[in-house]
């Protein structure tokens, strides 16, 4: 029960001062807020990461694997969703300007998240010997601030939205212990978002 207890400890050690720091710069724009948010979740966790001593692995495996599932996960979700909510906005805590959600979805969400989710939560569970457990807190976790960033939204849709996050969750976690690979989490979380991009910027199109 203790290591769960630190796990959960190390993902509010990085999230809430990277959530402050959010709110702290939302008064100058949105893409300062996120940018700012995610740029410290990564270094905090890489901090945390190097003085705890969680091995780190970078390997290129199951990407494929990493790129297909993300995707088409993503595609069936969004697909889902839309057939519930017939949600076609794009959320409106993103930043203006398709290359900074492009930046931001692609690239620095998943370098970000998933450095603190799966390379601090989960390995640091993994490294004590946990493997299912693991998996699912760190897929809570990765859960939680979807619920909070869409407050704004219907009690439906955000719930919708945060289950989607945790199978999202679940499922490159699974492939993050499966493979030890950094890399293969990062594949996964960033093929999801570029799924979602397309689809919302799709809907975007068609409605216009």
């Amino acid at each position: 029960m203790i290591d769960y207890i630190h796990a959960v400890m190390l993902w509010l050690v990085v999230f809430v001062p990277s959530s402050a720091l959010a709110s702290l710069l939302v008064k100058r724009g949105k893409t300062f807020a996120v940018t700012g948010m995610q740029g410290a979740l990564l270094i905090l966790s890489l901090v945390l990461i190097a003085f705890l001593q969680i091995p780190l692995s970078f390997r290129p495996l199951y990407l494929l694997q990493a790129v297909l599932l993300g995707f088409s996960l993503s595609l069936l979700l969004n697909w889902v969703e839309q057939l519930l909510t017939r949600r076609v906005e794009v959320p409106e805590f993103l930043p203006e300007g398709l290359p900074w959600r492009v930046l931001l979805l692609l690239i620095l969400a998943p370098l970000a998240e998933e450095t603190l989710n799966r390379g601090l939560v989960e390995g640091y569970l993994l490294s004590h010997g946990y493997l299912w457990s693991a998996i699912i807190l760190s897929a809570v976790l990765f859960a939680l601030p979807h619920w909070m960033a869409f407050e704004k939204t219907s009690l439906g849709e955000r719930t919708f939205v945060t289950a989607g996050a945790f199978v999202m969750g679940v499922t490159v976690a699974y492939l993050f212990a499966l493979s030890g690979s950094l890399l293969t989490a990062f594949t996964f979380h960033s093929s999801a978002n570029f799924g979602g991009l397309l689809i919302a910027h799709l809907r975007i199109g068609q409605r216009s």
